[in-house]
């Protein structure tokens, strides 16, 4: 052991060496993290610096100010933490703010689910709404009401989007679920024709309740083109009439997008003149219509080329 430090201190010992050693520590040393490091420790003294000059580099070498160096991490998506411990200068290992972003993105992924809706309303946000005509100001300024009421934990219906093809219901349906999102509040937003498909998919197997649940429980749920489901008395009565029955007991908002108005939904909703299918039909409107405010969207089909 003696002969290797020896050799060591020999090779330390060498003009180019300890010109080189010098440097690196004059760099250390002057890094800003460590020079506020020192500066609220006023205990460390020369010799602790000098037993922990490695320690010392291991933090500098990662971090460029109070930012990790993601490419020289020696932890991915860890950042070094100086401290003292013992006597001694050590290093300690927490997680980075980009690790922290990533891991809030994600959640908030979780958060807000989108389902069974075309990729161009995706990114929907209320600032590229177009407000060209009267109706379209009512319609943001509603949802802008409603998202303000969430907020504040008030109590608040749900809105009932309604109009012509094309008009922009959908992409007001999804910016408010994308500000949702940002707002941390536990969204699903789901196109109501692939919602029954895959509630007929769910039915046959053992994760239709835990599936039925999600939609019941989740705090806002926005159900975009209801009405253009193919309906049956299951999904009306069983589906729908479920899912907005708990709601409409817990309080629990739902928001609506449709190319139907309330009555032209009941009408849906029928599906035969059979007395107990009208019954059954307005039953399930009344639910609708108590707990969402109705907004009609005006105007020409704008997805035409």
């Amino acid at each position: 052991m003696e002969h290797i430090q020896s050799s060591i201190e020999k090779i330390l010992s060498r003009p180019d060496v300890a010109e080189s050693v010098r440097a690196i520590q004059q760099r250390v040393l002057s890094h800003p993290g460590v020079v506020m490091f020192l500066r609220t420790h006023p205990e460390i003294d020369q010799r602790m610096i000098e037993r922990g000059m490695l320690k010392l580099n291991e933090y500098a070498e990662q971090m460029d100010g109070n930012r990790l160096i993601e490419s020289k991490a020696v932890i991915e998506g860890y950042q070094p933490i100086l401290h003292v411990e013992k006597g001694q200068i050590v290093v300690s290992y927490e997680k980075s703010q980009a690790l922290k972003d990533r891991e809030d993105e994600r959640a908030l992924e979780k958060k807000f689910k989108s389902l069974f809706l075309p990729d161009e309303v995706r990114d929907a946000n209320f600032s590229d709404f177009d407000l060209s005509t009267t109706d379209r100001k009512l319609a943001l300024r509603a949802a802008s009401q409603f998202l303000n009421h969430l907020r504040s934990k008030e109590a608040v219906k749900g809105l009932y989007l309604h109009g012509s093809f094309g008009v922009g219901k959908t992409y007001l349906l999804a910016a408010i679920g994308n500000a949702l999102k940002k707002e941390r509040i536990a969204t699903i937003l789901v196109h109501a024709p692939g919602f029954v498909a895959e509630a007929k998919r769910r039915i046959r197997s053992d994760s239709f309740d835990t599936f039925l649940e999600g939609f019941q429980t989740i705090p806002v749920l926005l159900i975009d083109d209801i009405g253009a489901e193919s309906i049956s008395p299951w999904v009306r009565d069983e589906l729908f009439g479920i899912i907005l029955q708990y709601r409409m007991m817990h309080r629990l908002p739902t928001l609506f997008s449709s190319n139907l108005s309330y009555d032209e939904l009941e009408l849906h909703f029928g599906i035969t003149n059979d007395q107990g299918d009208k019954l059954k039909a307005a039953r399930l409107m009344e639910r609708i219509r108590t707990t969402t405010q109705p907004i009609e969207f005006l105007g020409e089909n704008r997805r035409r080329y």
